[in-house]
């Protein structure tokens, strides 16, 4: 059987959680020998993105596989091809059960593992959005709090409040930059779009 490798990873998650691509690849790879499968191909995403839609290297794959191009695409774990129910079952019309995985061993040419392999679709999904609602309700208490979010501005505390004694005295914005040495984009930003 002619099989083809897809992974993929986020720079955030590659430091949380420990794996790369590299070691999906390398995983995928001891899993097809063992499958007695050819690995003809591999695709490697290391952009992150929501939607199956908008990954390349996974359109690519799907592509290759609807062609004929292999009989079966192999992920390190499902979640890999996408957290979204709708997305799952959208690549499931474009290329059927030809879909296996390394940690949870489908074998998605049965009900059973379609069946399987919906459930955990459904929890990567629920798991992304909890991970959203989570930092959504962490950066709220953080604002309350007063915290900073976001980058931290590019002039300190003592030439924002330069900036803004000076155009209150009158001084033009052109003036005030010559005077404290900075651009008038900084003097905008400052009057316009800081806080503090």
């Amino acid at each position: 059987m002619r099989a083809i490798i897809y992974a993929r990873v986020s720079t955030e998650e590659q430091q949380r959680k420990g794996y790369s691509i590299d070691a999906q690849i390398e995983a995928c790879r001891a899993y097809a020998k063992a499958k007695g499968w050819d690995v003809i191909l591999e695709f490697k995403e290391a952009k992150s993105g929501k939607s199956a839609d908008n990954r390349e290297q996974l359109q690519r794959a799907l592509t290759f596989l609807e062609e004929g191009g292999a009989d079966i695409l192999l992920v390190w774990r499902l979640d890999r091809l996408t957290r979204s129910i709708i997305d799952f079952q959208k690549i499931l019309e474009r290329v059927g059960p030809r879909i296996s995985s390394v940690v949870e061993g489908l074998d998605m040419s049965t009900s059973a593992g379609r069946f399987v392999a919906n459930i955990l679709v459904a929890f990567a999904q629920y798991e992304r959005e909890s991970i959203g609602e989570r930092t959504k309700l962490g950066l709220e208490r953080a604002k309350k709090k007063g915290k900073h979010i976001g980058r931290q501005p590019k002039y300190p505390d003592e030439i924002a409040v330069k900036v803004r004694r000076l155009a209150r005295r009158g001084f033009s914005r052109r003036e005030i930059a010559e005077k404290l040495g900075i651009s008038d984009s900084a003097i905008r930003s400052i009057l316009y779009y800081r806080k503090s």
